[in-house]
């Protein structure tokens, strides 16, 4: 990732020199969602904040990055996937799939590797292992803005209903937090997202604070029309989007930003059950070094802030981390349609038409509590259109779901790397299924010719919103983190990112995440005060 020039000269100004000079009222592990948004509100606050991020150490090393840069710009960018027949761009795409065998075998399974490879992890720098019986595809992006800065990305923002944060089928814990709780927290955190969207009065998915109100192209119109009359139950509505938060520049010009890159986090330095500080590895020099301050946001992404607990000897006497790992059930079809209405599309970043618990679309309970939605995607391709429909449904927390270290296996760092189990189960391969006739329902409906449609689950992980493993509750016996996202093993440590939920409905996790690191610094600055 190219950084902004005022970021780029903060980054180059945060020297190790600077960092072990101390000084530092919080430090914050992780520049992604919710490490930008804490950052951001820390420095907002007055406090000296130090982000330190794997950055620089993420991408592939020369000299591999040349190929992948002209082939992505040969067949992969939005221009040339319009103007390409679909037999000439799928070609290339699975070219460029080939050359990604080579260092990236795992992140080029990643459906938006292929806009831009560079910004995905090294896989024979970034290790990890799947049990036996099962795989984990695990995508990550070492780089500040994480996975939300990676072209084709969904950028799609829902809040949880609250069915959602207290399940009643006695498959998840409830969320420790009282009803509406989060509304102000959501709500502060979309107006600075300034998302596009509309209000649509549907109780799965909450309404939002809507910046930018939006009417539906003569596409996604006629789309919506289709669903209304096939299923008149069902509500289709406009996906809610935005670009990134450029949280790390708006916490830059506060002044109170340091950006360290290259430091690869392995441990929470405590004292007497009080987060004190981090030792990180620093790439540039190969040594492991320390930075002290009494505030410490670990939200490094959920298997990462947990690998760091795990090295910290934090949380384990709860018998809860590591364990009950989620992420989406996703299956999902694309195929080929006739000429859209209004002209040529371009299908902007995030945006969507969804149809949520599209399980319901016929009346009546539907799959119950648990249910899944649908986003869908049309855009032109050649003389006619390309279609894509993507189904979540929710993975419930289950203890054998669970992630251990593997301490006989190191990274490039030598820090060591993961083992991770985990799998559907019954119920929901069952709801798979079920998942992949309504793609076929809805493509019927739009006369899409589908050329795919998964007959399983994609492996676990290919949805991207892994969470739990660190999940928040009531008390230290059952949790790793207490009702506020602090740790119960170390107070002033709080852990605000996905590893937190107790449960995941079937919204992208993103703006919960976001909200969650809200509150947290406010509860933080309250309690330990603000020492800018």
């Amino acid at each position: 990732m190219k950084l902004s020039p005022a970021l780029a000269a903060n980054a180059k100004a945060t020297t190790l020199e600077r960092v072990e000079a101390g000084g530092f009222d919080a430090i914050v592990v992780g520049a992604g969602a919710a490490g930008g948004l804490a950052a951001l509100l820390l420095t907002e606050a007055g406090l000296k904040t130090l982000v330190v991020d794997a950055g620089v150490a993420g991408g592939m090393r020369r000299p591999f990055t040349a190929p992948f840069s002209a082939m992505v710009r040969s067949v992969a960018t939005p221009e040339m996937f319009a103007a390409l027949p679909a037999s000439v761009s799928n070609l290339g795409r699975k070219g460029l799939r080939a050359a990604g065998l080579m260092r990236q075998p795992m992140q080029s399974r990643c459906f938006a590797w292929q806009m831009d490879p560079l910004q995905f992890v090294d896989d024979r720098d970034n290790p990890y292992a799947s049990a036996d019986g099962g795989e984990f595809t695990w995508f990550r992006v070492r780089q500040p803005g994480g996975r939300m800065i990676v072209p084709g990305h969904g950028r799609q923002y829902y809040r949880l209903s609250a069915m959602d944060f207290r399940p009643d089928d006695g498959l998840s814990p409830a969320w420790p937090i009282r009803q509406g709780e989060l509304n102000d927290w959501y709500a502060a955190v979309e107006r600075r997202l300034n998302l596009s969207g509309r209000r649509d009065g549907v109780d799965w998915t909450p309404d939002s604070e809507i910046a930018n109100e939006i009417a539906p192209t003569p596409a996604e119109q006629e789309l919506m029309d289709l669903v209304a009359a096939r299923w008149p139950q069902q509500r289709a509505v406009l996906g809610r989007f935005a670009k990134p938060l450029d949280a790390l520049d708006q916490a830059a010009a506060t002044g109170k930003l340091h950006l360290r890159r290259g430091a690869i986090v392995r441990e929470i330095i405590t004292d007497k059950g009080r987060a004190t500080g981090v030792a990180f590895v620093d790439d540039a020099t190969a040594t492991t070094r320390k930075v002290s301050a009494p505030l410490v946001f670990l939200c490094a992404s959920t298997l990462e802030s947990t690998r760091i607990l795990m090295l910290s000897g934090l949380g384990r006497a709860s018998g809860a981390l590591g364990r009950n790992l989620m992420d989406h059930i996703v299956m999902s079809g694309h195929g080929q349609g006739g000429a859209l209405p209004g002209g040529k599309v371009v299908l902007e970043s995030g945006r969507s038409v969804f149809l949520p618990r599209f399980d319901r679309r016929c009346g009546g309970a539907g799959e119950g509590q648990r249910g899944f939605g649908v986003q869908l995607y049309r855009s032109s391709q050649g003389a006619g259109s390309y279609f894509q429909a993507v189904s979540f449904s929710e993975m419930t927390p289950r203890a054998e779901n669970i992630v251990e270290l593997d301490m006989s296996r190191k990274d490039r760092w030598g820090v060591p790397t993961l083992r991770i189990a985990c799998s559907a189960n019954g119920d929901e391969l069952a709801r798979a299924g079920r998942q992949a006739d309504a793609i076929r329902e809805i493509a019927d409906a739009a006369k899409v010719k589908l050329a795919d449609v998964n007959v399983r689950p994609s492996p676990p992980g290919m949805a991207i919103h892994e969470c739990g493993t660190a999940r928040m509750g009531d008390a230290p016996e059952n949790s790793v983190l207490d009702p506020a996202n602090e740790c119960w093993d170390a107070r002033g440590l709080y852990v605000t990112d996905a590893s937190s939920f107790p449960s995941q409905g079937t919204q992208n996790p993103t703006l919960t995440l976001m909200a969650l690191t809200a509150r947290a610094v406010n509860r933080a600055i309250k309690k330990d005060g603000a020492h800018g």
